[in-house]
């Protein structure tokens, strides 16, 4: 596994609820607008209208009791200890448990030619906005707004908790 790569850690239960497919929690368009409600820092990471960056910063909040700020991007990691957390870590009531889980491996170079975008976490926010910096996270959205294609995965790594 090299740098050309990217990963995606998910529960078991979430990767048979999808099929193995990679599913945004919203398909669309990915943009968004943000309302002067106090869910962003004034630090100069969101636009006014609506914009891919706004998207980005939405996304990073993932809050889950704000379905307005989930969006069509689907998050990665280039680092594959953080996905292999995300595999076997499961949020209940404020505490993580363990659980198996999977890994996907997706080949960067193929992105480009199956029309999937990519938007760096860290170069299109600024540190304040950025929920978990560990993550170096990468936010991977199909051309549709929709499923990544199945081809952009090179590999499924079954992990234990």
């Amino acid at each position: 596994m090299t740098d050309d790569h990217l990963y995606r850690g998910v529960n078991l239960a979430q990767h048979r609820a999808t099929g193995g497919r990679l599913v945004p929690r919203a398909p669309g368009a990915f943009e968004h607008t943000f309302m002067f409600d106090g869910t962003i820092y004034g630090d100069g990471s969101a636009t006014g209208g609506p914009s891919a960056q706004n998207a980005v910063l939405a996304h990073q909040l993932g809050l889950p009791d704000r379905p307005d700020l989930h969006t069509a991007g689907i998050s990665t990691t280039p680092h594959v200890a953080r996905a292999r957390f995300y595999a076997t870590h499961v949020l209940v009531d404020g505490g993580w448990q363990q659980r198996a889980g999977v890994i996907y491996v997706i080949d960067r170079a193929r992105l480009g030619a199956l029309g999937i975008s990519e938007h760096v976490v860290s170069d299109t926010v600024y540190d304040l906005s950025i929920k978990e910096p560990l993550n170096a996270e990468v936010i991977l959205v199909a051309s549709d707004g929709g499923e990544l294609p199945a081809s952009a995965i090179i590999e499924i790594i079954e992990v234990e908790n």
